[in-house]
């Protein structure tokens, strides 16, 4: 981000933008001017401003765009700063009319802080490679500007993901790097095709440890541009001096309040995500077998400390780089009390939609199958989703199976369903499970709204997920509120889904994690300080959230979604006995809850300015 001298306003910021042409491998840079906070923040608030300019219909398409871009945070001194994010119009996410959706996805790692030392703002892509390619970003030298070097990918091609990233991080030990897997190289087998991005701790240590753009299927994207990797290739600055400000607030993150949920519990934290398996199980409002709980004590041997009792594992919590959060809980081997081989980070997501949610309860099997789902490629939430519809459709259709004939709780033939997946050759649950459903002929149990598949979280309790703009739990903060406040009133919905529900969208411009726990005025500060004096208030970060939100939901209208796209799947509205939570999404509630929603979506696009 370039600025000019004052810093004050949007428009004394100009974004470095490299509009690059894989078909003819010319890059053309270019200074953009700001126009509003949207454009200094970066990320998706950016990402929908370029996107509602580029629509297509096919998002595989060679003109279609694939923007990747940091946030105002990404690769400054504010810790968790280190987002990357890819912006397209999503292979898996559409409207009933077929037509793709504009989405983002946004992972850490070091990739993006790489990007930030190059002076590399955004990337335009357009166009497809001759041949399978990857492309280097770097400098000549000191001062330089940033060069773009295509250069055969050939090697790569057949390598899972860990082994990509090894191979080219012999030959660019000073760089890190975005890939796919073999299901980006399988992106029309393949829809939910995520990005993978390099940590140091995977670098230094050979273990498959990098961390996922996994929603939407911008791996796909990147790999029907016949690109599967990016190397950020500079060596690191000599570290500055941060701001006074800046410490304190990093401090905040690594020891306050706000963060505290996902620190260890060793650390007077409450253990990170997968701590969801105490919170919610003992009154079964977490998924097994496809969403349905089973009401009973089938999960408990994935509880951490009952895994860890067992005497065959050690969970360490480790961090992205320069994080003091060390919210990673990954998994080793018991070596006499000796952390041996590495098996799998285990979030609470993983770990649930690859185990208890297709039958597994089991921890050594579930990390192979979370570790292979990585490996291969694949968003593990969307993987893991859809497996589960397939699982239940063979449940209820025993003479006449699909995928094989796999089952709940069949480790060998899920492991074996994994690879072929990735690898494009079993289409049906490569394709998601909008898709599947709609070829099956059986929707009401597919779970997904707009064809993202849902996370780890009841969508019984959850009326929200419809108007999620990507992931439903990452872009809608609605996903726990009846576990923590048991309200069930049509006007708590509503503001829950239009005004409260927004709030989480925040880190997905700003370049920082969802773990800070920050406010808004803390936030406005951080921004200031790494910004160089960029005058901004809460109210204004609170603006571009909602403004950001309701340009993505028009972006979605005009691709063709109506009422009929903001729907569940018909089962949600059961009732379920063994749920020990208020039932109260009926099919009349959720009805009357649509209207409102869409009314009240529909007087807001109108008072912001946008034009429906």
């Amino acid at each position: 981000m370039i600025t000019n001298g004052d810093s004050a306003t949007p428009s004394d910021f100009q974004i470095q933008q490299f509009r690059v042409d894989l078909t003819t491998q010319q890059v053309a840079p270019e200074l953009v001017v700001c126009e509003d906070f949207e454009d200094v923040f970066g990320g998706m608030a950016r990402g929908f401003k370029v996107l509602e300019n580029a629509p297509v219909d096919d998002a595989y398409a060679p003109e279609a765009a694939l923007l990747m871009n940091l946030g105002i945070l990404s690769g400054t001194d504010f810790m968790t700063g280190l987002r990357t994010y890819f912006n397209a119009y999503s292979p898996l996410k559409r409207a009933l009319n077929g037509k793709p959706s504009a989405m983002w996805s946004t992972g850490s790692g070091k990739f993006g802080t790489k990007l930030r030392y190059l002076g590399v703002d955004e990337v335009l892509f357009t166009g497809r490679c001759p041949e399978p390619m990857y492309l280097r970003i770097y400098r000549a030298g000191d001062g330089q500007a940033p060069q773009f070097e295509f250069r055969s990918a050939t090697e790569l091609v057949g390598l899972k993901v860990n082994a990509r990233i090894q191979q080219l991080y012999t030959e660019y030990p000073d760089a890190h790097f975005a890939v796919i897997g073999p299901a980006g190289d399988n992106y029309q087998k393949v829809r939910y095709a995520g990005i993978a991005l390099s940590t140091v701790n995977q670098l230094t240590s050979g273990d498959p440890k990098p961390r996922w753009c996994g929603r939407g299927g911008m791996g796909g994207v990147l790999g029907s541009k016949n690109l599967l990797a990016i190397v950020a290739d500079i060596e690191d600055p000599e570290p500055s001096k941060a701001p006074a400000i800046m410490k304190e607030l990093n401090s905040e993150i690594a020891k306050g309040k706000g963060s505290s949920r996902f620190r260890d519990k060793k650390k007077g934290g409450a253990g990170g995500t997968w701590a969801n398996y105490e919170a919610l199980n003992p009154i079964h409002a977490m998924p097994e077998m496809n969403f349905v709980p089973t009401g009973t004590a089938v999960s408990l041997p994935l509880y951490r400390d009952n895994v860890e009792s067992t005497g065959d594992f050690i969970v360490k919590d480790e961090s992205c780089f320069r994080c003091g959060i060390s919210c990673h809980k990954n998994v080793y081997d018991n070596d006499n009390g000796k952390a041996a081989k590495f098996r799998a980070k285990l979030d609470f997501e993983p770990l649930n939609l690859l185990a208890s949610n297709i039958g597994i309860f089991d921890l050594d099997q579930a990390c192979v199958l979370v570790e292979l789902v990585d490996e291969m490629g694949m968003d593990s939430i969307s993987f893991g989703t859809t497996l589960s519809y397939i699982l239940e459709y063979n449940n209820r259709h025993p003479d006449n199976p699909v995928a094989g004939g796999v089952r709940y709780g069949e480790y060998d033939n899920i492991h074996d369903l994994i690879e072929k997946t990735g690898h494009g050759e079993l289409e049906l649950v490569g394709q998601g499970s909008l898709r599947a459903s709609e070829e099956l002929e059986e929707r009401g149990y597919a779970m997904h709204c707009k064809g993202v598949e849902f996370p780890a979280y009841l969508p019984q309790t959850n009326p929200g997920y419809p108007w999620a703009l990507a992931g439903g739990h990452m872009s809608m903060k609605t996903y726990l509120l009846v576990l923590h406040e048991r309200e069930t009133s049509i006007d708590y919905w509503v503001d829950a889904i239009t005004n409260r529900g927004l709030s989480i969208l925040r880190d997905d411009f700003t370049g920082a994690c969802k773990f800070t726990g920050l406010n808004n005025d803390q936030m406005a500060e951080a921004i200031h300080a790494a910004s160089g004096g960029l005058e901004l208030s809460a109210a204004e970060i609170e603006r571009t959230i909602r403004r950001t939100f309701l340009r993505g939901y028009l972006l979605e209208v005009r691709q063709g979604c109506t009422s009929d796209d903001y729907v569940m799947p018909s089962e949600v509205h059961q009732q379920y006995a063994q749920i020990e939570l208020p039932y109260f999404n009926t099919p009349e509630f959720f009805s009357e809850l649509q209207q409102k929603v869409i009314a009240r979506l529909d007087d807001m696009l109108v008072s912001e300015g946008f034009t429906p």
